[in-house]
């Protein structure tokens, strides 16, 4: 009786672990649940398996040890959790002005003005859009956009934008082979997801941090992975990068990857999200931290007004010769909303094994809100008339030491960018980059005198909308009739 329990024991052992022999269901139950869980959950399952034990053996001593087991692993799971974030926090270099100021940065179009603009140059395609991603690099906007029908077949094609800083992008498809299915959020033999864990099942994959670019026709797709280490404290570390060769169906994983090498992140910005949110344990202890919320700052933003909202942190900026990282403002958690910090996270280069390079500047002169900027900024140049037909800052990200750029215009154009220095005062500049006029200056009639007036008695036409520059023609044009009449 005994030896044909053990075989039933045996056989339904044998049957539960049948699902392990897929790659992407070992993967999820080792790393997301057995190594990712840690130690804290290790005690809890033991605890209550013991407790049960227990129970049912009616053995009181046996209960309570798995009752005590399963108490204890609630603190744990905190210390746990605390550590992971102090280790993070202390991969990061922080700096003052004196030490290093903020690197000066490279100008780019809007992330929501490229993201409004993906739909509109997706002619001739028949998918759906998905992810939108900056890449830095090559100072485009690459977006994905996948296959329709059953199971998730892959993606359909890459819309690579070249977005200038004012107008219009210009938008190229670069099609995926009819045999390359894989996407991340696909079913099966089209799960791309699942196509990674073939690989190694300890490499953590996600979808929010794929991103694709067009090299050279052939579609490819990017995905920056993470391990877990530490199995008591557990915490993510770079592990390089997967790419998905749209063309022939085939993935490629490479652990390291040099400053000019792909176009865009090699960090994923996931991770990044992760160090910024271990920066709230920057200068304080457990308690003031997690309980009075007194010490450490914040990358999220405290106004429901804040212009930044639906893009408010990692911006992904250029800053060198082949360097380009994710830059994150941050405010003190305690009450203020102004911008004290910006963090820099070198997303160009990746080594499996090694954390990524950030480093969290002090500012010289802290910044106010963005919501409080943005109406600065309105009241500053309030004569301009674009304001009435739904104009609106857009974003506003760091330039430099002491330096910001904010882009306004409508939602898929940008109209005007300003500079704004640390002093407070800003000056108002063309998309382009010509200066029209600065806060300080004495203020202009705007009856008498147009925004953008450069001086020489013209209007620049690049600060105009296109309902304004339509206007202006069709006037020209009208002069230019009554003129020859006359004649």
């Amino acid at each position: 009786m005994k030896r044909a329990a053990v075989i039933a024991l045996f056989i339904a052992l044998a049957v539960l672990s049948l699902p392990l022999l897929d790659p992407l269901t070992r993967a999820r139950f080792f790393t997301g649940i057995v190594f990712g869980g840690g130690l804290a959950l290790t005690l809890l399952v033991a605890g209550v398996l013991v407790a049960l034990g227990g129970q049912i053996s009616k053995k009181r001593g046996i209960r309570t040890i798995g009752v005590l087991a399963v108490v204890a692993s609630a603190p744990l799971a905190l210390a746990a959790s605390w550590n992971a974030d102090v280790y993070l926090r202390n991969t990061v270099t922080v700096v003052s002005p004196e030490q290093e100021l903020l690197p000066e940065t490279g100008l780019r179009a809007p992330y929501l003005v490229a993201e409004r603009q993906a739909s509109s140059n997706s002619s001739g395609t028949v998918g759906d859009i998905t992810g939108t991603t900056y890449l830095a690099g090559d100072d485009t906007y690459a977006t994905l956009v996948e296959r329709r029908g059953w199971l998730g077949p892959g993606y359909e094609t890459m819309i690579v934008q070249q977005l200038a800083l004012t107008g219009q992008a210009t938008g190229e498809r670069c099609d995926f082979a009819p045999e390359a299915n894989k996407r991340m959020n696909g079913v099966f033999a089209n799960s791309l997801t699942r196509a990674i864990a073939g690989i190694d099942t300890s490499l953590i994959a996600k979808e929010a941090d794929t991103w694709g670019y067009c090299d050279n026709g052939t579609p490819k797709i990017v995905v920056p992975v993470t391990k877990l280490e530490n199995w008591i404290a557990p915490h993510d570390v770079p592990a390089g990068v997967v790419i998905y060769n749209g063309s022939t169906d085939t993935l490629e994983l490479k652990p390291e990857i040099a400053s000019g090498e792909l176009p865009g992140p090699a960090v994923s910005i996931s991770q990044s999200r992760r160090v910024n949110a271990s920066l709230s344990t920057l200068n304080g202890g457990w308690w003031s931290t997690k309980i009075l919320k007194s010490t450490g700052i914040t990358d999220e933003p405290k106004d429901e007004d804040d212009t930044n909202l639906g893009s408010h942190s990692n911006f992904s900026l250029k800053y060198g010769e082949q360097q380009f990282g994710f830059f994150s403002p941050f405010t003190s958690r305690a009450s203020s909303r102004t911008i004290d910090h910006v963090a820099v996270l070198d997303s160009s280069r990746v080594s499996a094994g090694a954390n990524a390079i950030a480093t969290l500047h002090t500012m010289q002169t802290p910044r106010q809100s963005n919501a409080a900027t943005a109406d600065k900024i309105k009241s500053d140049y309030s004569s301009l008339s674009d304001w009435a037909t739904g104009m609106s800052v857009m974003e506003i990200v760091p330039g430099g030491e002491g330096v910001w750029h904010a882009s306004i215009g409508q939602k898929q154009n940008v109209n005007y960018r300003v500079q704004l220095n640390a002093d407070g005062s800003s000056c108002l500049l063309t998309a382009t980059g010509n200066k029209l006029r600065c806060s300080n200056d004495a203020q202009q009639d705007p009856d008498t005198t147009p925004e953008g007036n450069t001086g020489s008695g013209l209007v620049d036409p690049t600060t105009l909308t296109n309902d304004q520059l339509k206007t202006l023609h069709e006037a020209i044009v009208k002069e230019l009739h009554a003129r020859i009449t006359a004649e």
